[in-house]
């Protein structure tokens, strides 16, 4: 073949594969508009169906009838009901339990408490009607709680294991505060048995002040007098009162030339003579 032949030959190949090259671009682009509109229509066809209005959820609740509702209402407001009751019950059983589970009580005034049990030494001065826990008793000497830090031996005979209650809490008050005049505590009762500090919260600290082995004293200027042990209110005093009611009370559990005493459910209340005239101790009763 001549130069000239092959010469044109190469450029009959060369028009062949041009042609060949643009026909492929051209499907290639058809395919790519094709595929472009088929995308948006689908876009175009679930946005179009896609409303919210009409969208259900695959978990369904589960279905309470109004009887249902009112019946567990009704199950709930029993159930607390009752638990309110039951708590109500064992507050009100703890109240009536007395502090002191075995007590003794102290049968006459200035009765003599020993160290021990041999009565070597006078260590503290009972009064009447006092009120001890008893830890121990043996050989005619009853082992007493007298404080938190204090114990002490009294005679078998200065006490009693059992005290009946002879007037009602309400009376002995009604008659205190006949007896009392221009009482300055009011409702002294509410203060037995609780911190110094609530009474001083109150009325002031009272700032005369003396102790024994037990209790600390503490008077006021206006004729009365707090009996505090371990920071506790046990008792009240009130000086240069009148006797003369207390006959109204009835029966006292002790009456002496020293002392008299009335016991009520969980208060007593005493006489004593004091220089011509009268102490009167209101006192709370841990035994009862």
């Amino acid at each position: 073949m001549s130069q000239n032949e092959q010469q044109t030959e190469q450029d009959r190949l060369s028009r062949k594969e041009r042609r060949k090259q643009k026909r492929n671009r051209r499907s290639v682009a058809l395919g790519g508009i094709l595929a472009t509109v088929l995308i948006v229509g689908g876009w175009g066809y679930m946005v179009s169906t896609n409303d919210a209005s009409q969208a259900t959820s695959t978990v369904e609740s589960p279905k309470t009838t109004g009887g249902e509702q009112e019946k567990e209402a009704k199950d709930t407001k029993k159930s607390a009901s009752a638990e309110q009751k039951k708590k109500e019950k064992k507050a009100k059983k703890k109240t009536d339990q007395p502090e002191i589970s075995q007590a003794a009580w102290v049968t006459r005034p200035f009765a003599d408490v020993y160290q021990d049990a041999n009565r070597s030494s006078v260590i503290y001065k009972a009064d009447l009607g006092d009120v001890y826990e008893i830890l121990d008793a043996e050989n005619g000497m009853v082992h007493l709680k007298l404080s938190d830090a204090v114990e002490g031996y009294i005679p078998e005979t200065d006490v009693r294991m059992d005290v009946p209650s002879s007037v009602k809490d309400k009376t002995l008050l009604e008659t205190l505060s006949q007896v009392v005049a221009n009482q300055p505590i009011e409702k002294p009762e509410q203060y037995l048995g609780q911190p110094l500090e609530k009474f001083e919260a109150k009325y002031g600290k009272l700032g005369n002040t003396q102790k024994d082995a037990v209790n600390t004293y503490h008077f006021s200027n206006t004729g009365y007098l707090l009996v505090v042990s371990d920071g506790i209110v046990e008792a009240i005093d009130w000086t240069n009162a009148s006797a003369s009611g207390l006959s109204a009370l009835g029966e006292p559990v002790v009456e002496t030339s020293y002392g008299t005493w009335y016991q009520g459910e969980k208060l007593q209340l005493k006489a004593f003579p004091d220089n011509g005239s009268t102490r009167l101790r209101l006192a709370r009763d841990p035994g009862k």
